[in-house]
């Protein structure tokens, strides 16, 4: 709640014994703040990061973007954030700045071969939530002559290799190698 509204505050104390105008504040307070309420979405609603789903909604439809319904508030925020990003001509510098940003550093590879003309890009499982937005991002900004390749960084056996048999034993191969341990 943004702000609670309490209308006796606001009337000299004669008046709060009056059943009538007590009604009348309780009947008018649950409006009132419900204003509030829309006036504190509205600023919050202006800023990516603290945007609810209203916001989320209109940014989305400003930028013509097509989103699934089964995504979160953050990931919605995400996708909006990576679009606003974009900046046209990228250079490694900047590519890296950009990723870093939105992912977080340590939280990728970037490995770029300019002989083969080739941008691989391996995203770590902890932001793979974001892997559809990182990689529509890339393919908007990447130079048409070059190879982009954009995938997860699955579990290796180094990072798997301080567990026992016995500890990963309750984990299927998949979520071994897809799910963040």
């Amino acid at each position: 709640m943004a702000k609670e509204v309490d209308l006796l505050n606001y009337l000299p104390p004669v008046l709060h014994e009056i059943k009538e105008i007590v009604e009348i504040a309780n009947i008018e307070k649950k409006p009132l703040e419900g204003t509030w309420q829309a006036i504190e979405d509205s600023l919050n609603n202006q800023f990516i990061v603290t945007m609810n789903e209203n916001g989320a909604s209109r940014y989305e439809k400003m930028l013509k973007m097509n989103v699934p319904e089964i995504d979160t508030l953050e990931t919605r925020r995400f996708r909006v954030l990576s679009r606003y990003q974009e900046q046209l001509p990228y250079t490694h510098l900047m590519l890296k700045q950009l990723l870093n940003s939105l992912l977080g550093e340590g939280k990728y590879v970037l490995i770029r071969d300019t002989a083969n003309k080739s941008l691989t890009i391996k995203i770590e499982l902890t932001v793979k939530g974001q892997f559809d937005a990182v990689f529509l991002l890339l393919e908007r900004i990447t130079p048409q002559n070059m190879i982009l390749t954009v995938e997860l960084r699955y579990n290796q056996h180094s990072k798997l290799a301080q567990y026992t048999h016995a500890q990963l034993s309750i984990y299927t191969h998949k979520s071994l190698r897809e799910d963040v341990i």
